[in-house]
C-alpha cells in the first residue's frame, strides 16, 4: 500500500491506501510516541482500509508528542496512581477539537474506525463520548479519564463494537484501569469485545490478531 505524508485537520500524518477505501481507521498513538511508531499497522493487518497516523500537536521531551499538556498526568503517575480516572488534563478541549476537524475530513460515505493506544484511547473515547463521529472504537491498554464528566454521556455509546485491551502486568495503566474502561463501555451499551493479555503496556500479537479480526468485522460490515 502507498504510504505518504498528509496534512489533515490541521494535523501532520502519514496515511497509507486508498483514500476512497470504504474504511477508513485513524490510529491515535500513545505519550511520548509519533505516527511512524504505529504506521507499520497499516502494511500488516491485511485490511482494504485508508490509514491515517496523526502526530499529536505537542512536542514532549525526551521524545515524540502528547495530546494534551503531560504535566498533571506525569505528577499522578509519579505518585503511583495507575488508574487515571479522576484526571481532567488542560488541553483535553482543545485535543478533542483537533480530532473531530481530522475525522470531519474522512470521506462521509466512509466507515471509520478510531483505534488509540494509552493517551490516544483516552482521546478517542473522550470524542465520541462528546458527540464525535466514530462507527466503531478500539481502545488499547488504556484508561479513562474525567470520569465525573464522561459517567452521564456513556449512553451514547449504545450498540457501538468496542474493542478494550489491556496487560495485566501494565506498569504504566494498571490493569484495572483497562476493566474500568471495559465497564464503563458496557455500562453504556457498547459492544465489547475484552481482550486482556498477559504482558505489559504494549500491542503484543493476541492484540494484533484481535484488531485484525475487529476490522475484518467492521469492512464485512459496510
Amino acid at each position: 500500500m502507498i504510504e505518504s505524508r498528509i496534512a489533515i485537520g490541521g494535523l501532520s500524518a502519514i496515511a497509507v491506501g486508498d483514500p476512497a477505501a470504504a474504511l477508513a481507521v485513524v490510529i491515535l498513538h500513545g505519550r511520548m510516541m509519533e505516527a511512524a511508531d504505529l504506521a507499520p499497522f497499516a502494511h500488516s493487518l491485511g485490511t482494504a482500509a485508508y490509514f491515517v497516523f496523526p502526530d499529536a500537536p505537542l512536542p514532549v521531551q525526551p521524545h515524540g508528542y502528547s495530546w494534551w499538556p503531560v504535566d498533571s498526568e506525569m505528577r499522578l503517575r509519579q505518585c503511583g496512581a495507575r488508574d487515571l480516572h479522576s484526571l481532567d488534563p488542560a488541553g483535553r478541549a482543545e485535543a478533542r477539537q483537533q480530532l473531530a476537524g481530522l475525522c470531519a475530513e474522512i470521506g462521509c460515505r466512509q466507515r471509520l474506525v478510531l483505534i488509540g493506544f494509552s493517551q490516544g484511547g483516552m482521546l478517542a473515547m473522550d470524542h465520541v463520548l462528546h458527540g464525535g463521529r466514530a462507527d466503531a472504537l478500539a481502545l488499547l491498554s488504556s484508561s479513562r479519564i474525567a470520569f465525573a464528566e464522561w459517567t452521564p454521556l456513556l449512553p451514547r455509546l449504545e450498540g457501538l463494537p468496542v474493542l478494550v485491551a489491556h496487560g495485566r502486568s501494565d506498569a504504566e495503566l494498571a490493569f484495572p484501569a483497562g476493566e474500568g474502561l471495559r465497564d464503563a463501555a458496557l455500562a453504556g451499551g457498547a459492544r465489547v469485545t475484552w481482550v486482556p493479555f498477559e504482558g505489559g503496556h504494549e500491542i503484543p500479537l493476541v492484540v494484533w490478531r484481535a484488531l485484525r479480526q475487529f476490522l475484518r468485522t467492521m469492512d464485512a460490515g459496510r
